[in-house]
């Protein structure tokens, strides 16, 4: 399974309370005591501890003193008073320092409650609750429950703001993100279920920004390439991580076959690159280079799947953009002078498994050479590290022969660039965009 990471994945929630020095900032909230502090037992005035006192106090924990923050408040206010939420929120992070997440996912839930009857059950306000739950539904390996709370994270937003408003942006992108942390693209963990809804959520992006830009605006254009890319992500998965893609009559099919095309989603992706081009020459205010960067994208996705004319066509029309261009003229032996792996891989997956501490840093220079279809031969290792063994080296260039170049151009024209050297990163760190 993967890490519980409640720091990365929700972004907007408060850290959890140190040693529980006090509560959360709200009214009517006693200060929580301090639990580390040693427990003074009562002594007479000649210093010997009182007759009849305990001979051991235990300590209190944390969860005891919003324990008894939250009993003093339900006493005062009652059972949902608005000051529950927050110090539901702050026990809830409590049990999940403990890992006590069956009790964490109780007081999440509490807090709820309590945000709704005080806010409406459509407010904001609890999101941060509902991803925390959502976070242990995944981690106890419920992920049709967790899927069911970020459903909900979504409707309840989207009732309060509007399906097409600009405000659910920062709410798709957060839920896309955090099923990206969950079950990152690329590795083992996600489904082609993970991926649908990955996709779902960048077609939902697509249409917050046409309602609100048009379908010819920079903004529009970017979402029409995360829809590329989501589509990508889901022929990569029934393709295998190898990039074995049978093409026949015209079709693409998976390896091992199966009842989903894989030609659709191939299609999808084609057609969405093709309109973040359209609206990027559409839009005045598009730079050159974000121009030309969509074009070879586009040619990208042409040449991973055999469509080395289509695909040069469009490597050439984004050297032309650049070279026209007398800001951007000297970008283009930068851009496009040398190869360079394929957006839709990078980064690139850690090839080495269970890396000891002295590989995790280390990179590695790799000599190859990049056809002008984008294949990749002749890989070495130059100069390898000792520390290296023989069989993780054929690993690195196994995987690295198999990793999609784009070619590099000259004179704008797609030509072979042989004895390439690339600066292979044994254990890269994932990116997030």
């Amino acid at each position: 399974m993967f890490a519980l990471d409640t720091a990365n994945a929700l972004e907007a929630v408060p850290e959890p309370l140190p040693n529980a020095t006090a509560a959360p900032a709200s009214a009517g909230v006693p200060p929580l005591p301090v639990a580390d502090e040693p427990v003074l037992l009562p002594e007479a005035a000649d210093g010997q501890v009182q007759e009849g006192a305990p001979a051991y106090v235990p300590r209190r924990t944390p969860a005891q003193d919003y324990l008894d923050a939250i009993d003093r408040i339900e006493g005062e206010f009652g059972p949902y008073a608005s000051e529950l939420s927050d110090l539901y929120l702050g026990l809830g992070q409590t049990y999940l320092d403990n890992g006590d997440f069956e009790l964490a996912r109780d007081a999440f839930h509490r807090g709820v409650m309590a945000v709704r009857v005080n806010s409406g059950p459509n407010s904001p306000e609890q999101t941060n609750h509902l991803y925390l739950i959502a976070n242990i539904e995944a981690m106890l390996g419920e992920q049709e429950a967790a899927d069911q709370v970020l459903h909900n994270v979504y409707f309840i937003n989207s009732e309060y703001y509007g399906e097409e408003s600009l405000e659910m942006l920062p709410v798709l992108d957060r839920i896309y993100a955090w099923y990206e942390l969950t079950w990152p693209t690329g590795s083992e963990e996600p489904k082609y279920d993970d991926y649908a809804r990955m996709r779902e959520l960048t077609e939902r992006i697509v249409k917050v920004n046409e309602a609100n830009y048009g379908e010819h605006h920079i903004e529009t254009a970017r979402a029409y390439r995360r829809l590329g890319d989501a589509e990508f992500q889901i022929v990569r998965h029934l393709t295998s991580e190898d990039w074995m893609v049978a093409i026949t009559s015209g079709t693409l099919e998976s390896r091992g076959g199966g009842s989903i095309s894989v030609t659709d989603h191939y299609d999808d992706a084609r057609k969405a690159y093709k309109k973040c081009i359209d609206a990027l020459q559409s839009d005045p205010s598009t730079a050159p280079l974000e121009l030309a960067e969509a074009l070879v994208n586009q040619a990208d996705w042409y040449l991973v799947f055999g469509r080395s004319r289509r695909a040069r066509n469009l490597y050439q029309e984004a050297w032309q953009v650049l070279a026209k261009d007398t800001e951007h003229a000297e970008l283009v032996e930068s851009f496009l002078g040398q190869p360079r792996p394929m957006h839709f891989v990078e980064p690139p997956p850690a090839y080495l498994d269970e890396l000891p501490p002295e590989l995790e840093e280390l990179s590695v220079d790799v000599s190859m050479t990049v056809t002008s279809f984008g294949d990749v031969r002749y890989v070495e290792v130059k100069n390898p590290p000792e520390v290296l063994s023989k069989q993780q080296l054929g690993v690195i260039e196994r995987e690295v022969r198999e990793t999609p170049f784009r070619p590099a151009m000259k004179a704008g024209e797609v030509v072979t660039t042989k004895e390439f050297i690339w600066q292979f990163a044994v254990a890269p760190q994932v990116a997030t965009s």
